[in-house]
C-alpha cells in the first residue's frame, strides 16, 4: 500500500491507500502482541515486552531517517516506493528465514502455555 501510495497522483487515492496501510499495521500489531502474550513464558514476558517497545518506538524513527535520506537524494515518490517495496522484500526474507512465522496458527483458548500454565487459571 505504501509503494502504491508513492505512485498515486490523486490525493483521495493516496489517502485511501494510506488508510489501508494503517489498518494492516494495526492488525499486525494486534497479532504480534497476541503471540507475545500467549506464547512467551511468564518469566520472559517483561523482557520481551521491553524488546517489543524498543522495536516499536525505534523502528519508525530509523524508517524516517531512511525515507528522509532517500527523499533528499531522489525525491519523495522514490522514497515511498522504495520503502514499500523494501518492506515487502524484508517480509518475504523473514518468512523464508523463519518458516515457523509463516506456519503460525493461533491456538484455542485453554491450551497449555509453554510454561505449563493454562489460560484463565
Amino acid at each position: 500500500m505504501i509503494a502504491l501510495a508513492g505512485l498515486a497522483r490523486q490525493l483521495w487515492l493516496m489517502v485511501l491507500l494510506l488508510a489501508l496501510a494503517g489498518m494492516a499495521d494495526l492488525v499486525s500489531a494486534v497479532l504480534r502482541q497476541s503471540m507475545l502474550l500467549v506464547h512467551a513464558p511468564d518469566e520472559m514476558r517483561g523482557r520481551l515486552q521491553g524488546v517489543n517497545l524498543v522495536v516499536v518506538a525505534g523502528g519508525p524513527r530509523l524508517g524516517d531517517l531512511r525515507a528522509g535520506a532517500m527523499a533528499g537524494a531522489g525525491g519523495a515518490g522514490l522514497a515511498w516506493i522504495a520503502g514499500g517495496l523494501g518492506a515487502v522484500v524484508l517480509t518475504a526474507l523473514l518468512a523464508l528465514t523463519f518458516p515457523a512465522l509463516w506456519r503460525y496458527r493461533p491456538g484455542t483458548v485453554g491450551e497449555p502455555r509453554p510454561s505449563g500454565k493454562r489460560d484463565g487459571g
